[in-house]
């Protein structure tokens, strides 16, 4: 041969699966017009593999001078359909393959396929009439092992290729014509747990289902020229399978689209996808599919949304099992409305169908983001984009609430999961990375107002608050720690303006009466002590309480404290203070707004969803708005 055998094997087929053996020989034998294969595998056990020899012998015209010339040579082939390597996976299984064949009539051949071969064979003449076949036989296995006992049940090799070669086959069927392909297994020490014993099966016209064609002409995809077709049977006969395969080159490569979950009971079925622009697209041992990512995902999702249409018009309960996950996904991700496939969705894996959205509109972005000018439809498209993200971020803020609304069940700590989920603790934020701190800062959860702001303190000491409030840096220590300090000022970039504070508290589940009413003079006392500290430069302070209300409480509330509109218990009262040193000493006369709030931890959540969920209808309603009047001009689930 003109390249080396051994390293050729190496390079092309590194790994191949054992059963390549039969498809490549099968393959051989229907290239050379043979319609009755025998493949007889023979072992004395499963664990003997030394015993193992297989003999494959097909009626096809044999090795003519032009068969064996091809055969001789690595990479020649007849036409673009044959790849001119498939022979060299025999040797990495056996160690020689002992080949005899009769031709025309009046010839024999012999020959030894093994690492030493140079296209070199013995020849005899025969008595004219001679029947032609081929005899392969398969010795010396060159393994340790098998790996699995699939790879010699005649039963499973049956079950491989029928499905490797059943648009061949089928061809042959269309056309009438009869084949016969006879495995038999021959075992000396059978293995009944394994069902490894000697057994004889055969593959006919009469095996093969009766297909069903669905012609695709118009494919949506401007890169191909070629029509398409779904060779398809549905019958009880595949209960319970669902198989998808592209074919390529007369054999069938099987491509997982679809869930067998959601097929009606006892129903399964077989789908072949069939185009002249398939023909070459393997690799050298024709098990997986070379095609550009992008064409593969167009042509899966082509093959999977057409496969839903034949099992929707048969099968009513799944069109309406695809109209209920349709609603479920649009309603869990309004900002995709419109990026979903109409044409199947139920039957596509959710999680794929999700990410071909999220693609979908990831896409459009770059398209915006990435144009150097904005034309009237991008200008358009723009202003939707920007309404689907934003729909994006109040949809991540429905996780946050619904963290906060099940965090802490069993009490234990439960101030500080909640702590972590507003605002990580030890974390401090600036207005000038607000854009990269937009999923850690949730202070929104209290009010919408506070998305905006000078700096956020997260569990810090009193210092590194005040230090955000003032250049100076008199403040040597101090013991007091709010769980939560916000900072704003109607102008970040110059330090002595004045500022706002917000300070928030959690505390315990379960503290009782006398413990949350000290919450409020804590509250109060820190406010005095802030202001003491930098009376000129806070001007006004909000405080939240976030607490457990029992009935003593509420009945205080509801003496001296104004109820507020919520979902939950929430309170507000407004303070007059005057500020103190950290020695209680008032300082000056002048006293300073500052209002409390206290909120039960119900409240906290409840009422940040009402807010969430308002926003998320006005968006939801403005998306689908977008996507029903702009289905005419724009097709956004293609």
């Amino acid at each position: 041969m003109e390249i080396g055998i051994t390293e050729a094997i190496q390079h092309f087929f590194s790994s191949p699966a054992f059963n390549l053996i039969y498809s490549e020989a099968l393959a051989n034998a229907l290239d050379a017009g043979a319609t009755n294969i025998l493949i007889n595998i023979n072992i004395e056990s499963f664990r003997n593999v030394e015993s193992l020899e297989i003999v494959i012998k097909d009626d096809g015209e044999g090795f003519t001078e032009k068969n064996f010339s091809k055969f001789s040579k690595l990479l020649a082939k007849d036409d673009k359909s044959h790849k001119g390597l498939g022979r060299l996976v025999y040797l990495k299984y056996f160690k020689t393959v002992e080949v005899e064949s009769v031709f025309e009539e009046t010839n024999k051949r012999s020959f030894v396929f093994d690492n030493n071969f140079r296209g070199e064979s013995q020849k005899e003449s025969l008595d004219a009439g001679a029947e032609s076949y081929t005899k392969l036989t398969f010795k010396n296995f060159a393994n340790k092992q098998l790996n699995t006992y699939e790879n010699i049940k005649a039963s499973s090799i049956k079950d491989y290729l029928t499905a490797q070669f059943l648009p061949r086959l089928f061809s042959f069927k269309q056309q009438n014509k009869n084949f016969h392909i006879q495995i038999s297994t021959n075992v000396s020490e059978e293995n009944t747990e394994m069902e490894l014993y000697s057994e004889t099966q055969s593959i006919q016209n009469c095996d093969l289902p009766e297909l069903e064609e669905k012609e695709i002409t118009d494919t949506g995809l401007d890169i191909f020229n070629e029509s398409f077709k779904i060779l398809y049977n549905i019958t009880e006969k595949f209960s319970g399978k669902l198989s998808t395969a592209i074919c390529v080159d007369g054999r069938a490569i099987e491509i997982p689209l679809l869930k067998t979950e959601k097929l009606p009971p006892k129903i399964g079925g077989v789908f072949l996808l069939t185009s002249k622009f398939l023909d070459e697209k393997t690799n050298n041992d024709r098990q997986e599919l070379m095609l550009e990512p992008s064409d593969r995902r167009k042509i899966e999702q082509l093959f999977a949304e057409n496969i839903s249409e034949i099992l929707n018009n048969k099968f009513p309960e799944i069109a309406e099992r695809n109209k209920e996950v349709s609603q479920k996904l649009s309603s869990r991700y309004p900002h995709l409305e419109g990026y979903f496939s109409k044409k199947a969705i139920c039957l596509l894996d959710e999680n794929k169908t999700l990410d071909d959205a999220q693609s979908k509109f990831f896409k459009e972005q770059k398209e915006i983001l990435g144009a150097s000018e904005l034309n009237d439809d991008l200008y358009k498209k723009s202003f939707q984009l920007a309404t689907r993200t934003l729909a994006e971020y109040i949809l991540y803020r429905n996780i946050i609430i619904e963290k906060i609304k099940n965090t802490g069940k069993d009490k234990e700590d439960k101030e500080a999961k909640i702590h972590n989920i507003i605002t990580p603790m030890q974390t401090t934020l600036n207005a000038r990375t607000f854009i990269n701190d937009i999923y850690i800062n949730n202070a929104w959860i209290l009010d919408d107002k506070y998305m905006a702001y000078q700096s956020i303190q997260s569990d810090k000491n009193i210092k590194e608050l005040i230090s955000s409030i003032s250049e100076k840096e008199e403040l040597q220590s101090d013991d007091l720690r709010p769980d939560l300090a916000l900072v704003f000022s109607d102008n970040i970039e110059k330090t002595q303006h004045p500022v706002d504070v917000v300070i928030v508290e959690l505390k315990k589940k379960g503290l009782g009466y006398l413990d949350n009413t000290r919450v409020v003079e804590q509250l109060k006392q820190r406010a005095r002590r802030l202001l003491g500290l930098y009376p000129d430069k806070i001007q006004r302070m909000w405080f939240f309480g976030i607490v457990e209300f029992d009935k003593e409480l509420k009945i205080e509330m509801n003496e001296e404290w104004t109820p507020i509109y919520s979902e939950g218990e929430s309170y507000y009262r407004s303070f007059s203070l005057q500020a103190i040193d950290k020695d209680l000493n008032q300082i000056g006369d002048k006293k300073y707004p500052v209002s409390l709030t206290l909120l039960s931890f119900d409240a906290l959540w409840k009422d940040a969803k009402t807010r969430n969920d308002t926003f998320l209808t006005i968006l939801r309603e403005s998306i689908k708005k977008y996507t029903s009047d702009g289905q005419q001009n724009h097709d956004l689930s293609k």
